[in-house]
């Protein structure tokens, strides 16, 4: 009886130490997995962050484009108040401007000169007009 008794805690010890072991190895399987994920989503986030870069610097590009643009199409505007609103077409609004810019200032403009003409909001008897 004894020596079933021996056997026995023989058996109770290996099977300890075998538990240790799997339990280790549960350990190094977790911390390589958990590694081998961190190296993935590494690689991930440093292509999302040259992409990001990459767009940031697209961005800043378009809204530079974007000023330039602006600035130049504002930069040939003017804007009169209180012209007759005797035109019919675009042509007669054209010719009322030089006229108007013929007489009341010292420039004299040719119909080259003028890259466009439109009237700002809608046309009415008794509202002064912008052109």
């Amino acid at each position: 009886m004894e020596e079933v008794m021996t056997l026995l805690r023989k058996i109770q010890m290996e099977l300890d130490e075998q538990k240790i072991m799997i339990l280790k190895s549960a350990e190094n399987v977790t911390e390589r997995t958990t590694e081998n994920v961190n190296k993935i989503l590494e690689e991930k986030f440093q292509i999302l962050d040259g992409k990001y870069e990459q767009l940031k610097g697209r961005v800043e590009y378009q809204e530079k484009r974007l000023y330039f643009l602006e600035k130049e199409a504002r930069q040939r505007n003017i804007v009169f108040y209180g012209i007759e609103e005797s035109e019919k077409s675009y042509f007669d609004l054209e010719t009322a401007i030089i006229d108007f810019i013929d007489n009341n200032f010292s420039k004299k403009l040719e119909r080259r000169d003028v890259q466009a003409a439109k009237r700002l909001g809608k046309k009415g008897e008794d509202l002064i007009q912008y052109l």
